[in-house]
């Protein structure tokens, strides 16, 4: 037997498949969302779809798994999931999906920092709670794309007053990620990219705080800060402040943001280390 899991992100939708010997091949795609009443959602969905059912042609599939962004519940996924894979599905959010994956059904915070940002927990009687995970317009600050807007307002500041700075700084190698070196030029990049070009940028501040940058350290201070605000928000929801964090996402990869983050957490929170594609997979059976 065979079994699909699906990690649909902001950023990327990563699939794996497994069987009962173990992973049998995974892959990455386009992220798409679950905003299928959209014609572009819709059409992203069936061509990331048909992409994977191109790579596992002729495998017979008995479940299929998926968690992502924005997901819908009125049954449109997963009747798109049925064309494509001729089996049983379930869609949950991509968030459902990381929680499940790090703790099962054991208790505890999945902090996950994408493009997003949302603290999200499961209790004993099973009832989901979700601080956070707002947008990019209303709140989603400490993620991808909240650093990489941080880095370019710094830049800009820069331009604006005419300071000088070197190539190495935070505000040079920003501007240069962009092809930048005007208000207009920044203007063209920021508004004819999608949020996760603005969040690739985060990797850019995470390189500048490593080398010492004290511009970048301080906007990765301050994303830490915001995260570890909404580990405190959930605790208060959940009445126990003692439960362990899974700190997962992209942004889980910057080391210098995870050490600022410690200061917050302490022991409590470690970093994500699991494969969600193939727990999802598994979570298919």
């Amino acid at each position: 037997m065979h079994y699909l899991g699906i990690d649909a992100g902001a950023s990327a939708t990563k699939w794996a498949l497994i069987n009962d010997s173990g992973i049998l091949l995974s892959g990455k795609e386009l992220a798409m969302d679950g905003h299928i009443y959209r014609d572009s959602s819709k059409s992203r969905m069936e061509e990331v779809l048909n992409q994977i059912a191109r790579k596992i042609l002729g495998s017979e599939i008995s479940g299929v798994y998926m968690g992502i962004t924005g997901v819908t519940h009125d049954g449109s996924i997963e009747n798109l999931l049925q064309k494509n894979f001729n089996a049983p599905s379930k869609v949950v959010s991509d968030i459902e999906l990381a929680y499940r994956a790090n703790f099962s059904d054991r208790p505890g915070i999945l902090l996950y920092a994408g493009t997003g940002s949302v603290a999200f927990s499961i209790d004993e009687k099973n009832e989901i709670h979700k601080i956070g995970g707002w947008g990019y317009l209303l709140g989603d600050e400490g993620a991808g794309y909240w650093i990489g807007r941080e880095a370019i307002r710094h830049a800009l500041f820069l331009l604006e007053e005419n300071i000088v700075f070197n190539s190495e700084s935070l505000a040079g190698s920003t501007l240069n990620a962009m092809n930048a070196s005007d208000w207009e030029s920044v203007k063209n990049f920021v508004y004819s990219n999608e949020r996760s070009t603005i969040a690739a940028l985060s990797r850019v501040v995470d390189l500048a705080a490593v080398n010492g940058d004290l511009d970048a350290l301080n906007i990765l201070e301050k994303a830490a800060g915001h995260l570890a605000e909404l580990v405190s928000r959930i605790d208060k929801v959940l009445v126990r402040k003692s439960l362990s964090v899974k700190f997962a996402g992209g942004i889980s990869s910057s080391t210098q943001l995870y050490l600022l983050l410690e200061k917050y957490l302490r022991q409590r929170v470690s970093i994500s280390t699991v494969d969600i594609a193939v727990r999802a997979a598994e979570l298919a059976r």
